[in-house]
């Protein structure tokens, strides 16, 4: 009995591994990359998230120094020793002293440089808000370059099976001889074979690039395994931004604007900062100064000094002027810069929705006109050739429109889709910091 139960353990045991390499090996086969799920993975191995984290913290860290007044200084030393004998009671000025002083910087500058750092660190949040739209848009129009290779390609496969039937046909027309089809129309459907499949090589070639433009962003494990089939559903933006100054009031929530509304709140304080050099610096000090009995026994007094001194920016014109002349100069850089954002995210929204009006329009008339019509000609120039009443060019004409007009119909889609990622990435929009 003991022997049986040793034999089972074994056998459980390995039943249970294969059973886990079953799953496993079953999961990592029907693992398909959707568009979500590359943009999640992408974001969350950016490493651009995470150090710009840690900008964020050293700011903060800065900031608490940047407040703090200068280490205080203490000077140790002996004043005043004769040289003849070097003798510390000779003379009643030698003292051994020892002296404290403390540095104040000028005017707020300690509290400015305090709140300038900190507002350097309020930026990074929309930063990572509009780095994070960046990356969305990115790996949506990689992923979607890739899903219209794969498409095309299966598109192609598809119908190169109609096009082998085309090549039996002619060669079972052109051996039934009788003139019911001609050798160059055999000729022609085996080069068009040809074509069709060097067609579906230098596609092939433009989804392994693409693949590796995606590798940049996802693990290796994306990149091997394909992409879904299913094509995305993004819906059109709602928001409707008729004029510049109703784009203005919407984009005050983007995160490229936030952000530089912080960076122009930075640009102000540098401002005031700079103006902090019309004031003095000061420093205060003291030191006592200890000496030893005379040689005779008399007792000598100690002494206490106090010292302040300051500097007085007497001659401003040609040092701090310009200091503050050039931060009101880039403060005023920056007011205009932020216009410049406005003007380029509502010209790019009104390109985008220019392009999305005629893709719908294209996409409605291919789905609801074109394709079908395509396909009755296809059907019909075959019939009729199979019948001895068409010419075979116009068969070959057909197929052809047929699977370009499908190709074309997947470009649509798919540039419909890249310019909603776009418009996605436009009307992005942060919370602004609560104060």
């Amino acid at each position: 009995m003991k022997i049986k139960v040793n034999l089972l353990v074994p056998l459980a045991f390995f039943g249970v591994t294969l059973a886990f390499s079953a799953a496993n090996s079953w999961s990592q086969t029907n693992f398909v990359v959707t568009l979500d799920r590359a943009i999640e993975r992408a974001l969350l191995d950016d490493d651009w998230l995470t150090a710009n984290t840690e900008i964020e913290r050293s700011l903060l860290e800065e900031a608490i120094s940047a407040a703090q007044l200068p280490d205080p200084r203490v000077s140790v030393g002996l004043a005043n020793i004769p040289l003849d004998t070097f003798e510390f009671a000779q003379e009643p000025m030698t003292q051994f002293r020892v002296g404290f002083n403390q540095t104040f910087p000028r005017g707020d500058t300690l509290k400015l440089s305090e709140r300038q750092k900190i507002q350097q660190s309020e930026v990074n949040p929309y930063l990572r808000d509009d780095r994070k739209a960046r990356v969305s848009l990115l790996v949506s129009q990689l992923w979607l370059e890739s899903y219209m290779s794969e498409q095309s390609v299966a598109l192609i496969e598809a119908d190169r099976s109609l096009f082998e039937q085309l090549v039996e046909i002619t060669s079972s027309r052109y051996t039934a001889g009788a003139g019911l089809a001609r050798q160059q129309d055999l000729i022609r459907a085996e080069l068009e074979l040809v074509r069709l499949d060097d067609r579906l090589a230098m596609i092939r070639q433009q989804q392994d690039s693409n693949k590796q433009k995606l590798s940049q962003w996802l693990p290796d494990e994306f990149i091997s395994a394909p992409l879904s089939a299913e094509l995305p559903e993004l819906s059109p933006p709602e928001t409707q931004l008729s004029g510049l100054s109703e784009a203005a009031d919407f984009f005050e929530q983007h995160p490229r604007i936030l952000a530089h509304n912080k960076q122009i709140e930075v640009a102000q304080t540098k401002i005031e900062l700079a103006q902090q050099s019309l004031k003095p610096s000061y420093s205060v000090g003291a030191s006592y100064g200890y000496r030893d009995n005379a040689p005779m026994g008399v007792n000598r007094a100690d002494f206490v000094s106090l010292e302040l001194n300051f500097d007085l920016p007497l001659f401003p014109d040609k040092r701090q002027k310009p200091l503050i002349r050039a931060s009101q100069y880039n403060a005023s850089a920056k007011q205009i810069e932020r216009t410049l954002i406005f003007k380029d995210l509502f010209s790019s929204y009104q390109q985008a929705m220019a392009e999305l009006a005629i893709l719908d329009e294209r996409q409605s008339l291919y789905v609801d006109t074109l394709l079908s019509q395509i396909n009755d000609l296809t059907e019909a120039t075959l019939s009729a050739y199979t019948a001895d009443e068409g010419d075979f060019e116009e068969v070959m004409r057909a197929y052809i429109a047929e699977l370009n007009t499908k190709i074309e119909l997947l470009q649509i889609d798919v540039a419909r889709l890249r310019v909603i990622s776009r418009l996605n990435y436009l009307l992005a929009r942060s919370e602004p910091e609560k104060e």
